[in-house]
């Protein structure tokens, strides 16, 4: 047979209904949906659960030594590939006072640049006001934006931060961080936000440390995390060996697209016996199996879109991916499957296919 006699009768058994292609592409999407779905959403749930991680403030380690931190060499941190976020804090002696709350005052703390995204506010620059925490906030009715009026003047507000009451360090759940001068004095701790886990990132900030000048009352260092109650390392979902998955999905394929032609064999073996090649019925089956299949991929690709809804692109892109990837498999092995099926078949057994057809 010529390519486009053999182009033309595929496109016929697919038109008719006559190689069963819708069953076959729905049966294929179901199966690969539910391997590929299973790692998708194992892997939705770690990207998910590492946010809280990081957003509990796990991931936030806080080295401690009070009047002996360097705040240009924690700032310097957050150059680092692995540090998302990072900032030094020392606590102001005369917090601020309030006109709306007189005879108390709000305990105060001056922060260097970046330590507003320690906390997870974004895009505060310094001088531009200060940020305080949501009980302060909704103490003196202000929001981002607004002004907090002191005894004196009126500071303004540059951000909210949301301080939960979940295990993390409660000194800045009732509090307002004002941005610190640049003069070089020192602070008392610096804070890092560190993902994923990095020794190398660590040892960084236990060099923000100054040198100790000999006197008596110089602070011993610490640390430790921000909230130690989410555990002391994040551990992902348990994956199944390198490769198990991938065999998994070309087995599928595999097994659908044989079994699609063990269904026709009869049909096969009459082609055979007047005079159809072994080529061309190959090369019919794979176009066949290639349309229903890749039909069959794009259905499971789409519920691994529907699983990562929610997630940023920069997460979300690699698991859609990753899915692509597995669903090519499965669709490479249906269209093997075929092929292998239709050289399967003999035409001398054409009278027994009859018989148990």
């Amino acid at each position: 047979m010529r390519t486009a006699e053999v182009l033309r009768e595929a496109w016929r058994d697919l038109a008719t209904g006559a190689g069963g292609a819708v069953t076959c592409a729905v049966v294929l999407a179901v199966l690969l949906a539910g391997v590929v779905g299973l790692r998708t959403a194992a892997a939705t749930e770690d990207v998910r659960a590492a946010a809280r991680f990081i957003t509990s403030g796990a991931a936030t380690q806080v080295f401690t030594a009070e009047g002996r931190i360097d705040g240009a060499a924690c700032a310097a941190l957050a150059d680092d590939a692995d540090v998302l976020a990072s900032g030094a804090v020392r606590r102001v002696e005369d917090g601020l006072v309030v006109a709306a709350l007189p005879g108390t005052s709000v305990p105060t703390y001056e922060v260097s640049g970046g330590f507003p995204a320690v906390v997870g506010v974004d895009g505060v620059v310094g001088g531009a006001g200060v940020v305080a925490s949501a009980e302060v906030a909704d103490t003196l009715g202000v929001e981002p934006g607004g002004r907090i009026e002191p005894a004196q003047g009126a500071v303004p507000v540059a951000g909210v931060y949301a301080w939960p009451d979940d295990g993390r360090d409660p000194d800045l759940g009732y509090a307002v961080l004002a941005p610190a001068i640049d003069d070089g004095t020192p602070f008392d701790a610096c804070w890092a936000t560190i993902w994923p886990a990095d020794d190398t990132a660590l040892t960084g900030l236990r060099r923000t440390l100054l040198p100790s000048t000999g006197a008596e009352d110089d602070a011993r260092s610490t640390s430790g995390q921000l909230n130690p109650r989410s555990g002391t390392t994040f551990t992902p979902a348990a994956t199944p060996p390198s490769g198990v998955v991938e065999t998994v999905v070309l087995g599928i394929g595999v097994a659908v697209g044989l079994g699609a032609v063990v269904r026709r064999r009869l049909s096969i073996a009459s082609d055979r016996h007047v005079g159809v090649t072994v080529g061309a019925q190959a090369l019919g089956v794979a176009i066949q199996h290639g349309a229903w299949s890749f039909v069959g991929a794009a259905l499971a690709v789409a519920a691994s879109v529907v699983l990562v809804r929610g997630l940023p692109v920069a997460d979300a892109g690699p698991i859609v991916v990753r899915a692509v990837v597995l669903c090519a498999l499965g669709l490479l092995g249906a269209v093997a499957g075929g092929v292998a099926g239709v050289a399967l078949v003999r035409e001398r057994s054409l009278h027994r296919y009859f018989r148990t057809r």
